[in-house]
């Protein structure tokens, strides 16, 4: 007989799907991003509607937190060990718990845009994520973009900063600063076009958990 799904693969159901409603409804024009926190808060309310329908059993708690702090080695954003994480997921019942934390980045297209400060900061947030793990083993972590400017997309732009298909965890200089990454990740871009908008809009969600 076939179990109900594990609490930790409900959580990785419930991120995708509110991923790509999201990813719909802005692509759509159902909802307007105007700044990073509308794309948290947006987002925030997708993830709590999908995780209230996995609620499958009587004991199953989903919950939802923005802004949280997180205790961790220094990362060159976070210097003094202390993280400010974008949305954090819990579901828990009598017999498991497991977590989500959740970074955003939303680049808003403009003339002038600091397309390699803004993709440096990406790889900050990477490196904040693995400290989350290697802290809270068995923690779930993802970083979601979205942008409206097409030159993130293109790893031959001219930023120094390259967000190619896949970053890898060699070192990464940047205006005398490295980051090296514990892990190499998937970064495929979701493009999405749009009448009123030659640039579309363009999607990233990067999963440190493979």
């Amino acid at each position: 007989m076939k179990g109900i799904i594990p609490i930790k693969e409900r959580l990785k159901e419930i991120v995708k799907i509110a991923y790509n409603l999201l990813c719909n409804e802005i692509a759509g024009g159902g909802i307007h991003i105007h700044n990073e926190a509308s794309l948290q808060m947006h987002l925030g309310v997708i993830l709590k509607q999908v995780g209230s329908l996995y609620e499958f059993t009587e004991t199953d708690r989903f919950s939802i937190e923005l802004e949280t702090w997180q205790e961790i080695d220094g990362t060159l954003k976070s210097k003094n060990g202390r993280a400010r994480c974008d949305i954090y997921l819990k579901m828990e019942n009598d017999e498991a718990k497991y977590e989500v934390a959740i970074e955003l980045k939303y680049f808003k297209r403009s003339e002038n845009e600091a397309v390699t400060d803004n993709r440096f900061s990406i790889l900050l947030d990477l490196e904040n994520l693995e400290q989350y793990q290697a802290n809270n083993p068995g923690l779930l972590c993802y970083e979601i973009v979205y942008t409206d400017n097409v030159n993130y997309t293109k790893a031959d732009n001219r930023s120094k900063i390259k967000i190619t298909p896949t970053i890898s965890g060699n070192d990464v200089p940047y205006v005398g600063r490295i980051i090296k990454l514990r892990k190499t990740y998937d970064s495929v871009w979701v493009s999405y076009d749009n009448k009123d908008n030659n640039n579309g809009h363009h999607f990233l969600i990067i999963d440190l958990n493979n």
